[in-house]
């Protein structure tokens, strides 16, 4: 891998990624800082992100979208998940991926994505992709809901450096099949992979256009639109959408 580095421990590698790109604004397309400690990882909700040292990855990736419209942002996180899932598919069945970005097998959640964005007048700048994949960790806090990881789903330890050069190398390749092809493409493949789809489940709704506030609706995802919203068909056919924080599942 190009433009690589590694750390023993950081605070967390989006941060670094972020110190390193105003130290060098220049600072090459795919490159890669990772760590095998994070004093303060993170997760999507302001969630923390709990790994042991040196057995999981934990790095962040630059990516540099400028063709995108800010409106497309979302397409990042389909570019990102899918190439994630592709390659874990290649280890362990039961791949999928709970929107917007988390990779499940099965019920168990393997993989976190956070990404923070930049932008340059109507689009896109710079996309850092933080990433966090469970690989050789076989405990986890009993606080966290239902974590899993490589080694807990098949028995085997991994190198983890190569498994990071696959799926930094997998994510390289579907931004450049959407840079040539569009978006029609990886849409198709995020929804083939969208977890729960078609299927009826349980949803917190925090949002107060369906039935005045917070409550428990069943409902079944339809899909996910270019901006990101995800599309639920509820108990009495009407159709809604929401943002990331209007709707959480309940697994």
């Amino acid at each position: 891998m190009k433009n690589h580095k590694h750390y023993t421990q950081t605070t967390s590698t989006n941060t670094l990624m972020r110190e390193m790109l105003q130290e060098n604004p220049n600072l090459p397309a795919f490159s890669v800082v990772s760590a095998g400690f994070q004093t303060q990882g993170r997760g999507q909700r302001q969630n923390v992100w709990e790994s042991e040292q040196d057995k999981n990855l934990l790095f962040s990736l630059l990516i540099r979208p400028q063709t995108i419209p800010a409106t497309k942002a979302f397409v990042v996180s389909q570019i990102v998940s899918v190439a994630i899932a592709n390659i874990l598919s290649r280890y362990i069945k039961n791949i999928a991926i709970k929107w917007p970005n988390d990779i499940y097998c099965g019920d168990k959640k393997i993989c976190g994505i956070l990404i923070e964005n930049s932008l340059m007048g109507n689009n896109l700048n710079t996309s850092i992709v933080g990433v966090g994949i469970n690989i050789n960790q076989r405990e986890f806090s009993s606080f966290l809901p239902n974590p899993t990881s490589l080694a807990m789903l098949t028995k085997q330890t991994y190198c983890l450096q190569d498994i990071l050069k696959e799926v930094v190398g997998e994510i390289e390749q579907q931004y450049e099949c959407y840079i040539s092809n569009g978006e029609e493409q990886i849409e198709a493949l995020y929804h083939s992979l969208l977890y729960r789809r078609n299927a009826i489940s349980k949803f917190k709704i925090h949002n107060t256009s369906y039935s005045g506030g917070e409550n428990i609706q069943e409902a079944t995802i339809i899909g996910v639109e270019p901006n990101g919203c995800l599309k639920l068909k509820h108990a009495d056919d009407t159709i809604h959408s929401y943002a990331f924080k209007e709707v959480e599942y309940i697994i």
